[in-house]
């Protein structure tokens, strides 16, 4: 069998790494672009379709929980990972094949499990891998999700049906698929059609491509002796924190990410539900791609945050893209509801704006507090309630309220600005956990840790 060096073992994991986070991407944004096809194989309306973001988020919610969990139990993290991939590829074949709104919440529940379970293995397994060196790899790490979020509805907007607003039969929607030219579902009464459904494609297409990253895993599993490849880099003393400071750090750190994700995927998966349901009436496709204009922005902005974070401080990186969002929001609130146009310039905005938000408030309240497994994952908790929460409560008064999207959004950026000023208020006077080290500085360790 072929040796690989530490060095190498360490790539090819990293490697890995962003695939598994491209999948990730991937899984969790293509539900929103395919909502309404959704919707039409298991027959019901937008106000009940919702369920399935709660059960997906509470299924996050739970995996993030039990995830960090296991990861620091069980030795072959690794195989961890290969596992949890690979519920995932199964989830994605067999969404389309659900006939019930109940089946589809079940496949959903797994996948946001699984895709919850990862996460914080994927960040801890990064941290690990490169050590002090790990700023920019981490950074990498969340662009990568951007990046599999960007391509979802390219991948499924090819294969979407025509959804047609002003006719409706017994409160679902007809579709006319131009991709086959042909009529998969025409109204309730097909139901046992054979038929199968363009999207099934699209998802055999996601499905397989996470099935060769858990494979991927399962290699290195074989490969690699060891899980222990740690930068063994020298660490700098690090001055604790109090606990009642810690905790009020903590709270106020949930809340924000709360907020932040949970306008995040808000806007992602109920844009364009909006955009063919609201008072523009634009057809699934284009709906699709105002979805892709958003995830490309966002990618993007993640990307760039790699480089600007070496410059820029994480408050700095965070005050530009508040002003950013809000720009973004304003647009949505005054100007996306009547014009298209102000539509695709909110959707970037917005998607630049929110993108890098999640890093940047992590690597600044990281300054100040050891940010453990355990506090790891009550941030991804935090999230993954927000995920759960917002978009449900859009979901449910989207058909009485069409502009409740901007509405939420609007909203959300104001609270989360808000609190990230009660946070730099807790912090401003608060010393840097770093103690400065013969022959390390606190600016030069800072790099590396924030990237």
């Amino acid at each position: 069998m072929v040796k690989f060096s530490s060095k190498t073992l360490r790539i090819i994991k990293t490697c890995n790494l962003y695939a598994s986070c491209i999948s990730g991407g991937i899984a969790f944004a293509v539900v929103g672009p395919c909502l309404l096809d959704l919707q039409e194989i298991v027959h019901t309306d937008t106000e009940h379709i919702g369920v399935i973001y709660t059960g997906r988020s509470a299924g996050y919610l739970v995996g993030s929980l039990i995830g960090g969990a296991l990861f620091d139990l069980i030795k072959k993290k690794q195989l961890f990972m290969t596992v949890f991939n690979f519920f995932i590829a199964i989830t994605m074949f067999a969404i389309p094949w659900s006939r019930s709104v109940g089946s589809l919440s079940g496949c959903l529940v797994l996948n946001g499990f699984s895709i919850g379970a990862l996460e914080t293995s994927l960040s801890v397994s990064c941290l690990n891998l490169w050590g002090q060196e790990s700023g920019p790899f981490y950074q990498a790490l969340h662009f990568m999700y951007g990046f599999g979020s960007l391509l979802a509805p390219l991948i499924v907007a090819p294969f979407l049906g025509d959804y047609h607003h002003d006719l409706f039969i017994n409160g679902t929607s007809t579709f006319l698929n131009h991709t086959s030219m042909d009529l998969s579902f025409n109204n309730t009464n097909n139901s046992s059609s054979s038929e199968i459904p363009s999207l099934t494609y699209a998802y055999i297409i996601m499905g397989g491509f996470t099935l060769l990253v858990s494979v991927s895993f399962l290699v290195v599993c074989i490969i690699a002796r060891s899980d222990d490849d740690i930068n063994k880099s020298e660490k700098t003393e690090i001055r604790q924190p109090g606990f009642v400071f810690l905790t009020i750090v903590v709270i106020f750190t949930f809340l924000l990410l709360f907020v932040i994700c949970g306008t995040e995927i808000s806007y992602a998966q109920m844009v364009a539900t909006t955009s063919v349901k609201g008072p523009l009436q634009l057809t699934p496709v284009v709906g699709s791609y105002v979805t892709s204009a958003f995830w490309a922005a966002f990618a993007f902005s993640r990307f760039s945050s790699i480089f600007l974070a070496i410059k820029f401080s994480s408050l700095q990186l965070m005050v530009f893209d508040f002003i950013i969002f809000f720009a973004g929001v304003m647009v949505s609130l005054f100007l996306a509801t009547s014009k298209e146009w102000a539509l695709w310039l909110s959707s970037v905005l917005i998607g630049f704006g929110v993108a890098s938000l999640y890093a940047s408030v992590v690597n600044w309240v990281e300054r100040y507090i050891t940010i453990t497994n355990k506090i790891l994952g009550l941030f991804v908790t935090g999230a993954a309630l927000g995920e759960m929460a917002i978009p449900y409560t859009i979901g449910y008064f989207l058909e009485k309220v069409p502009e409740i999207l901007s509405y939420t959004i609007t909203a959300m950026c104001i609270l989360s600005i808000v609190l990230t000023v009660i946070l730099y208020l807790i912090l401003r006077n608060k010393q840097d956990k770093y103690i400065e080290k013969e022959g390390i500085s606190n600016v030069a360790y800072d790099a590396n840790v924030t990237g």
